[in-house]
């Protein structure tokens, strides 16, 4: 993985729709969903101003340019802005002619899209079947587009995070009063970036990177495509994270245009846009999928596990790694310039069960070392390389998105609501609760109020989902030990959606993208093929590629 780039390799009212017939799939007005009616504007295409000759499709690779209105919500106003596209051409054509094109968003919410899809685009064709153009842009507040920053340039973000940081809430980790310093340290992050965006048109631009601005942007490249390219008018889409989140809001807002939608590595919606934090379900599947990493370390051997030796079993090995997590919490250590502390530790842990692929048995080198004492600028200069792969750049789009979508305000740190979703977030894991639930403060009292942004509840206060029917059922998929998107979230997010199916991988890490699946790669092409072939619901797949095995993705 890369910075910026987060490799394939590493890494409530019911509302009934029917259905429209291909053939009268128009551009749907914005008016008509109280936004701004727009007129529709061709994609202007051309060869890429950045390398990707390291690609073997970079023959078959381009860029794009399309304009759109910068608030959809104002139809009053004439300002738009530039989305930058990469399009990888289909490899195997559709036999009918019919040109069609496949939509991404890799997550986030933040990650500027062109450059993984450029890096992936052979995987992409591969696991998709290969006959459609596959198509991305870098959402509102990333790379070039509106980039949303709340600093000049990444040093002063540095000291910012490292002076204001997000505490971690384990009883004796921090201060007694921990809880209160991280929320204030969260305000005085908010205050930043209502600092620095003061200017009229910064105060603007931050106001338009919601979710739902981007949910029409897509609409936008579709109609763009169905009007001067002459494709069906509607999305296909894969939505990875985040985008599950996107892919949700954008098939809520319009339903009868949903013509193949993958969302897989389920963010839960209602808890995205209503509760703090990012998901307060998040975390659900974090302890098993770090005691199967183990258990598999057992069976595998000190070939490939450098920690298979030190217990006999798997309970027993997690007792020596949380105890060294104490230990290092407890009496804290000064190595390359940096403190390696019970958080430092739970870092690496958390990190390596989310991108698992690849990573695993390199890193029980450096967990040994840490049981050691040994080699400690080692384990240093890997914990760096390991959030640098994850780091978003010089923008701070992720906080930027995210904080403008909540439909939610703290009162302060006594705020109930707050400390029921912290609580909730650090008692649904045992092992890394109290490192992320901090998480939940972080937009506590942002000061941009997004406009456009989704507004509806997902479930009523008894836990009931609404009911949206979308033209073609969704497919939600999610891997058993996603430490970050619980199957769970899956399930839920499926009941909400008319005929929609669940497929269940047997897998670790974060989205299918962590291990290859040839029962996942033919569940795929089946999906999005001429003729769609639906999984039985809550079908499950298994994996080709384990934990422990250096090998990644084919083709």
């Amino acid at each position: 993985m890369r910075s910026c780039s987060p490799s394939l390799r590493g890494l409530a009212v019911c509302s009934v729709v029917l259905s429209i017939s291909l053939a009268s799939a128009k551009p749907l007005s914005f008016r008509s969903r109280n936004d701004t009616t727009t007129a529709v504007k061709k994609i202007s295409w051309a060869p890429c101003n950045f390398n990707v000759s390291g690609d073997p499709l970079a023959d078959q690779i381009d860029c794009g340019s399309l304009v759109v209105p910068l608030d959809y919500t104002d139809p009053t106003s004439n300002e738009t802005l530039t989305l930058s596209l990469l399009r990888s051409k289909a490899v195997s054509p559709s036999a009918t002619g019919n040109k069609k094109s496949m939509l991404f968003n890799f997550g986030g919410p933040g990650y500027p899209a062109r450059t993984t899809l450029a890096e992936n685009a052979v995987t992409l064709h591969n696991m998709t079947g290969g006959e459609y153009d596959l198509v991305a842009f870098d959402p509102r507040g990333t790379a070039d587009t509106i980039t949303f920053r709340c600093y000049a340039n990444q040093t002063e973000r540095l000291v910012a995070t490292a002076s204001l940081p997000i505490l971690d809430l384990t009883p004796g980790a921090s201060a007694p009063n921990a809880f209160a310093e991280n929320y204030a340290n969260a305000v005085a992050l908010s205050q930043r970036c209502a600092a620095y965006n003061l200017d009229p048109a910064l105060q603007k631009n931050a106001n338009v990177l919601t979710t739902g601005m981007v949910a029409r942007d897509l609409m936008a490249v579709v109609d763009s495509l169905h009007t001067f390219e002459e494709e069906d008018g509607l999305l296909h889409y894969w939505g990875i994270s985040y985008g599950s989140l996107l892919g949700a809001t954008v098939a809520a807002l319009f339903p009868d245009r949903m013509e193949r939608l993958i969302l897989d590595g389920i963010v839960n919606a209602e808890n995205y846009y209503h509760h703090f934090g990012i998901d307060i379900d998040q975390l659900l599947s974090s302890d098993d999928a770090f005691r199967g990493v183990l258990s598999d370390c057992l069976k595998i051997g000190t070939s490939r596990c450098a920690l298979a030796d030190i217990n006999s079993t798997a309970p027993e090995l997690e007792a020596t790694l949380l105890a060294m997590v104490d230990r290092y919490q407890s009496n804290p250590v000064a190595a390359a310039g940096k403190v390696i502390n019970g958080k430092f530790v739970k870092e690496i842990l958390i990190v390596i069960i989310k991108y698992p692929t690849g990573i695993v048995p390199l890193a029980t080198v450096y967990i040994r070392s840490l049981l050691e004492g040994k080699n400690l600028d080692g384990v240093v200069a890997f914990h760096t390389a390991l959030y640098n792969a994850v780091s978003m750049g010089d923008n701070d789009a992720l906080t930027g998105i995210a904080c403008s979508d909540k439909v939610i305000r703290a009162t302060g740190p006594t705020d109930q609501k707050l400390i029921d979703d912290t609580n909730h977030m650090f008692n649904s894991t045992k092992i890394f609760g109290g490192l992320l639930a901090g998480i939940a403060s972080q937009c506590a009292e942002w000061p941009h109020e997004g406009r456009g942004k989704y507004t509806e509840h997902w479930f009523d206060e008894e836990g009931r989902p609404r009911v949206i029917k979308t033209r073609k059922p969704i497919l939600f998929v999610g891997n058993r030990y996603d430490p970050v998107t619980p199957v769970k979230s899956a399930v839920a997010m499926s009941s909400v959606f008319e005929g929609s199916r669940v497929l269940e991988r047997d897998a670790f890490g974060h989205a299918s993208i962590a291990q290859w699946s040839d029962c996942t790669a033919e569940v795929f092409r089946g999906y999005f093929g001429e003729e769609m072939v639906l999984p039985e619901d809550k079908k499950v797949c298994e994996v080709d590629v384990g934990v422990f095995d250096v090998g990644v993705f084919p083709g």
